[in-house]
């Protein structure tokens, strides 16, 4: 279309482009400027076309939008790539945000974004603006300006043209970190990846092994990213001569490309990354060496590309972009934590944001505030009392907060102050993480936190320390090597383990060699703060006063498949489970666990953070609640009851964490409690307060307010001596008055479910053993679908609508020795194929078990998917199901096991014999056993009926019916048009019910498809109102046996 045939469309419809855009609309005369040969030139594309073929084209979806996806998208080459927006004539400012949106997607953020009259040309967010008119009346103009627009050179240049009243391009405003996050989050992701990528293929490292290539590219792009943002803010908050600097730098860096002097630029940043170095933080200057010989390579080079400076120009333009003005320091740590964290982890690290307000609450709660900083400044001239480490700390909450602290609680304003402030963070603030990124954030939160005593009108006090955090394969194993155990609270502790259990484990001191390094770990540091973990000959330990956090959360079995380091170590009998720093996490004494127990990765981190701590420190966490219950973590909560002193347990009805995003409206599926310690051993009478929040629905701000505030919590006072005395399970601190009383009452009408487990009580009271075990060690992947010619068992799967097991997920041959893939071994746990042979079963679902099913069957399953009672005593076997199946077990179970909102309810063999107790039987009430035997037996054997026992099919010769109905006592089966009426021996109703409901209508007719006989015989009637009723018999003549009535 000619430019004249475009001047008369515009003019005939512009009316109707102002609401309408697709179709015929304005997207239409779009597209004819598009192909038109006297502006764009450009042809329509093909969407199966690839991006490297693609050249001078556009693509066009239309319905694009419904995808968000441009309107258009304009391919001049497989590198430059243009997203078109296009908005109706007149509402052009609609669409900057989509535009924003869609630049994200192709690696230079082009873009252009018309109504059809405006026309703005992007280039992030500076745009040159061009009307209808300018374009179609001085075409050459314009022309001109395409061409240069779609050179590359012109994507940094026009960035970097000066704003003013001469300049063609303008400069919609400067993006606010803080109100701009996802646009943020979106830049830097992008820009950590071109940068990294860029560096090594220009050839930066180019004398490096592979692995090492990629290590350092990560970390000097952190660390210049990091160090741009921290320069950017300082322009942008006015300090010094930085705002005029920048302005400057922007100026020359556009002569520079205009001239194509681009070996010049080098030295602009170079520049920069001195002054910061220099002025603000002066151990950055170590980590800009490598880089920095490599530009002076670069500068004496006599080539002279664009390609050589712009993995350094695309962090110009991302700072330039955005403003950093009255940032808030933990922005960076809150876009790391809900978008770059997964970004960079390949494997699950357990780890969730901790929220600001949560932070705060925790460094309340031990005292770390300004007032009681004070005073421990004040306690003693020779030590500062205020030493703090997050062995996990991610991008640095809980630092960036203490460091606050410290900051308020010394006065400032004074060069002598702000040195004595730096002093103090550099000292007493420390950090461990696994990851580099998140250290670089945390370092720059802080310093970021420091930056008004670093420099201001009256003095330059620039950093020359580095900031204490430190780079770990792992920090459990990272103290190995270190005499951490050493207080004289150790001592106690050991006195009292060798007095009085003489096979525990003594202190070790072996130390382990780790052989890696980083700019984020440095070994003087590190071997500093190590030492002052130690008591020296001539310096007494000085650290730690607090150990604070969020450890992460991940299962024993996902860390010993990523290798965590001290699970490795494990492995090798380097380390071991029952000594994790004078922790047993393996056994309680005199209740050695016969399998490998499988510890939370928290609990690891718990044992370090005692062993981290000086006498008398305070340790306090944020971990699942799941410390109260699971039956593996006993370990702790007997080290915690007898060695430590708890001073207060929080607990949260309510989800205290959520998902990462924008809108962080997914909760995390974890509950969560607040502890705090201090490492000295408790007193007899010590009591622990606890406190309960009861409301589920506040949010993590209002839920922390009210606690303060005493409002919608219980509170109470426990003996820690209870908590010892009842290690097994600490979730009763969570329950209510009446709750308590009637599982006191459980308890004391009742005896241990260890006359079953225990084969010789068993033999002499029972007459019979009972092996209560879980499943085999077998690949249920190579589960067989048909039934094998030889032994076999089913592989069951159960289901909450039957008391007994009903359907199976395949068959698994009876194989115990040889060669075969099927064979059943054995698992370390497993008492032998005892169960395996039992010819009575109760099953469950070791996750979220809706009920105990009996069993007759032959079967089998994988590990500890299902876990059973087995016995050859059917009589015992329903007995305890019924007991298992009733209201008092099942409160027994939920009150010890369940926690809000973890995802899921474990109920394991050991917790079965941990909690389920037995009501003692004697002459008086053995009768009531019986009845209940009986009752139980008859309920089940309800599950056995099938409709072949209600009807009698034995004239039935034919195979297969078109339809089935119940009436007048009849079982109707249809059959090319004719009846076969059978008579229904009784139960006319419930068949008809059952009929109803498994065909869901009173007659079936199903055209081509025919029924079954023989699967119409074997059909399932269960009377479940029956079953109904004797279950609530029996549950009421189990509240009687135990002497119990119903908990309100």
């Amino acid at each position: 279309m000619t430019i004249k045939n475009i001047k008369s469309k515009w003019a005939k419809e512009k009316d109707y482009y102002r609401n309408q855009e697709v179709g015929s609309g304005v997207q239409s005369f779009i597209r004819a400027c598009l192909e038109s040969e006297e502006l764009f030139s450009l042809t329509a594309g093909s969407l199966s076309t690839n991006l490297e073929s693609r050249k001078k084209e556009y693509i066009h979806e239309d319905k694009a939008k419904e995808r968000r996806k441009a309107d258009f998208v304009i391919y001049i080459d497989s590198d430059i790539v243009v997203p078109l927006e296009v908005e109706c004539f007149g509402k052009i400012k609609a669409g900057v945000q989509q535009l924003f949106s869609y630049q994200k997607d192709y690696n230079k953020e082009y873009g252009i974004l018309t109504d059809g009259f405006t026309w703005r040309f992007y280039n992030n967010n500076i745009y040159r603006e061009f009307n209808l008119n300018q374009i179609l009346e001085e075409t050459d103009l314009f022309l001109e300006f395409w061409k240069e627009y779609i050179k590359p050179e012109f994507y940094y240049l026009s960035f970097f043209e000066p704003q003013g009243q001469l300049s063609f391009l303008k400069e919609i405003e400067r993006l606010p970190v803080d109100a701009h996050r996802q646009i943020f989050f979106e830049d830097i992701t992008k820009l950590i990846k071109s940068f990294k990528n860029k560096l090594q293929v220009e050839g930066y490292f180019t004398n490096l092994e592979k692995k090492e290539k990629e290590k350092k590219a990560i970390e000097i792009t952190y660390a210049y990213i990091i160090q741009f943002i921290l320069y950017k803010t300082l322009v942008d908050n006015g300090f010094g001569n930085f705002y005029e600097d920048f302005n400057n730098s922007v100026k020359k860096i556009h002569e520079y490309l205009k001239g194509n002097r681009y070996k010049d630029i080098l030295g602009i940043i170079d520049g920069i990354s001195t002054q910061i170095s220099e002025n603000i933080y002066r151990p950055f200057a170590e980590e800009q060496k490598f880089i920095n010989q490599t530009l002076l390579q670069l500068y004496h080079k006599v080539e002279n590309k664009l390609s050589d400076i712009s993995p350094w120009l695309d962090i110009f333009v991302f700072i330039k972009k955005f403003n950093f003005s009255n940032i808030q320091n933990e922005i960076f740590g809150y876009i790391y934590e809900n978008y770059l964290k997964e970004l960079y982890e390949e494997a699950k690290k357990g780890q969730y944001f901790t929220d600001p307000a949560v932070v705060n609450f925790m460094l309340r709660e031990i005292g770390y505030e300004p007032e009681k900083i004070q005073q421990r400044l004040k306690h003693d001239p020779d030590g500062d009392y205020i030493s703090l480490i997050d062995p996990s700390c991610g991008s640095g909450t809980f630092l960036y907060r203490a460091t606050d602290q410290v900051i308020n609680a010394v006065p400032n304003g004074s060069e002598d102050s702000s040195k004595r402030i730096e002093e103090l963070v550099n000292n007493n603030i420390f950090g461990l993480d696994i990851e580099e990124f998140p250290l670089y954030l945390a370092e720059m939160n802080i310093l970021m936190r420091m930056l008004p005593l670093i420099i201001n009108e009256k003095y330059n006090n620039p950093v020359d320390k580095k900031i204490k955090m430190f780079k770990t394969k792992d920090s459990i194993a990272e103290f190995m090597d270190t005499a951490i155990r050493n207080t004289l609270n150790d001592m106690n502790i050991e006195f009292q383990k060798v007095q009085w259990h003489p096979g525990q484990v003594p202190l070790f001191t072996e130390k382990l060699d780790f052989g890696y390094s980083s700019y984020v770990r440095n070994e003087d540091d590190l071997g500093e703060m190590k030492k002052s973990l130690e008591n020296q000959a001539q310096i007494r330990r000085y650290r730690f006063d607090y150990v604070i956090g969020n450890p992460p959360y991940v299962s024993y079995n996902e860390c010993a498949r990523q290798k965590v380091l001290i699970f490795e170590l494990m492995k090798q009998g380097k380390a071991k489970l029952n000594n994790i720093y004078g922790v047993n996490l393996h056994s309680i004494p005199d209740s050695t666990k016969k399998y490998r127990p499988n510890p939370n990765l928290y609990a690891f981190f718990v044992a370090l953070g005692i062993a981290l701590l000086k006498d008398n420190g305070k340790l306090c966490y944020i971990i699942p609640q799941t410390i109260l219950t699971a039956g593996d973590l006993d370990v702790l909560r007997y080290h915690l009851a007898k060695f430590t002193t708890i001073e207060k347990i929080i607990t949260f009805s309510g989800k205290m964490f959520i998902g990462r995003g924008l809108t962080q409206n997914k909760p995390v599926a974890t509950s969560s409690l607040i502890i705090l310690i201090s490492r000295k051993l408790p007193t007899s009478l010590h009591e622990v307060e606890i406190i309960n929040y009861l409301d589920p629905k506040d949010d993590i701000e209002k839920t922390l307010n009210n606690i303060l505030v005493n409002k919608k919590v219980s509170k109470n006072k426990i003996l820690q001596l209870r908590l010892l005395q009842n290690v097994a399970n600490w979730n009763f601190i969570k329950q209510n008055k009446k709750s308590i009383e009637f599982y006191e009452a459980y308890k004391k009408a009742s005896e241990g479910i260890s006359i079953y487990y225990e084969h010789s009580l068993a033999l002499h009271y029972l007459k019979s053993k009972f092996f209560f075990d879980s499943g085999y060690d077998i690949d249920e992947r190579k589960l067989l679908k048909e039934r094998p010619d030889e032994e076999y068992y089913y592989y069951p799967k159960l289901n909450s609508n039957f008391w007994t097991v009903k359907d199976y997920r395949g068959f698994w041959p009876n194989m115990r020795s040889g060669n075969s893939p099927h064979i059943i071994k054995l698992r370390q746990a497993n008492q032998g194929y005892n169960l395996l042979d039992s010819k009575f079963k109760i099953i469950w679902s070791y996750a979220n078990p809706h009920k105990f099913h009996f069993t007759s069957k032959q079967v089998i399953w994988a590990r500890n998917q299902i876990c059973a009672i087995g016995s050859e005593n059917k009589n015992e076997i329903l007995y305890l199901f019924s007991l298992l199946n009733s209201p008092i077990i099942r409160f027994v179970l939920d009150s010890n096991l369940r926690n809000e909102n973890e995802k899921d309810f474990l109920v394991s063999t050991t917790a079965v014999k941990e909690f389920v107790r037995v009501p003692k039987i004697n002459g008086d009430n053995q009768a009531i056993k019986n009845e209940i035997i009986k009752r139980t037996e008859k309920m089940l054997t309800l599950e056995d009926k099938r409709l072949s026992d209600f009807v009698d099919f034995s004239r039935v010769m034919i195979q297969k019916t078109d339809n089935v109905a119940v009436r007048d006592d009849l079982l109707i089966l249809g059959r090319d048009l004719k009846e076969l009426r059978l008579p229904i021996k009784r139960s006319s109703k419930l068949i008809n019910r059952i009929i109803q409901e498994q065909f869901n209508k009173n007659e079936l007719q199903l055209n081509e498809e025919k029924i079954s006989v023989t699967e119409l015989k074997n059909l399932l009637i269960i009377d479940k109102e029956k079953q109904d009723t004797l279950k609530n018999q029996i549950d009421q003549l189990v509240y009687k046996l135990y002497g119990l009535t119903p908990a309100s």
